[in-house]
């Protein structure tokens, strides 16, 4: 069991390495399968493209943003 769990830990890695983005592309994906999926949602279908985008951007400024408010990436003043 503990390897297999080794090796899901580095798939998960070497593919993502942030939970954030993991999340962000997961939640993503799943809103683009319903669009297709739903006739409900079949006048979205053409702006999917436009939604994967701004999705994908959206979750790397998320994660940047959480990079950058870190303390440990700040930089101090040397004064």
């Amino acid at each position: 069991m503990n390897i297999i769990l080794k090796v899901i830990l580095a798939v998960y890695n070497f593919f993502v390495g942030d939970l954030v983005i993991l999340i962000g592309v997961t939640l993503l994906m799943v809103i683009l399968a319903l669009i297709h999926f739903l006739g409900a949602l079949a006048a979205l279908r053409g702006g999917s493209g436009i939604i994967l985008i701004v999705g994908v951007l959206a979750t790397l400024v998320a994660t940047l943003g959480r990079e950058v408010i870190r303390p440990e990436n700040r930089q101090h003043d040397a004064t």
